[in-house]
């Protein structure tokens, strides 16, 4: 369906704009400063921007710009809440803190799809549209949703 394409295209563009960030930040093995962290926030912006010299492409921006959105409004860079973040948004946060959760990060080793699954659960309603969290849970659970490990992405 066209939702399933605009939110795979903006899967593949949503964090571009952290070229923009240093790259002592991106990779820092510990907890980012607040300071750090709103230089980190920035990549939301940048990322826009960039998408925005791509006329083509435009469409991918609402999904792309609610990636860091909460569903409780606690979110950046606008802090909107619920139904007002974009379907494409509330379903890419879902799958890039998913796949954050499961990858291996210079601060972190890589948790199993079991605890990423549990922490999703416990977020519904906070940081997830709490629909969409217990249909992303239950289609990883089925097997619907192809979960890739760190270690497969390495090979990559």
């Amino acid at each position: 369906s066209d939702h399933v394409r605009i939110i795979y295209e903006a899967a593949l563009l949503h964090d571009i704009g952290k070229i923009a960030v240093p790259e002592s930040i991106l990779t820092k093995p510990s907890r980012l400063t607040q300071e750090e962290f709103e230089l980190m926030k920035t990549h939301v912006e940048h990322s826009i921007a960039i998408i925005r010299h791509l006329p083509s492409l435009d469409y991918v921006i609402p999904a792309a710009i609610a990636h860091h959105e909460r569903w409780d409004g606690h979110g950046y860079p606008r802090g909107i809440a619920g139904e007002d973040i974009p379907v494409g948004g509330r379903c890419l946060a879902l799958a890039d803190a998913f796949d954050a959760m499961t990858s291996t990060r210079s601060y972190k080793e890589a948790f199993s799809v079991e605890f990423a699954c549990k922490e999703i659960e416990q977020q519904a309603g906070k940081q997830f549209d709490p629909r969409l969290a217990d249909l992303f849970v239950k289609l990883v659970q089925k097997g619907k949703i192809k979960v890739i490990l760190s270690e497969q992405k390495r090979a990559k």
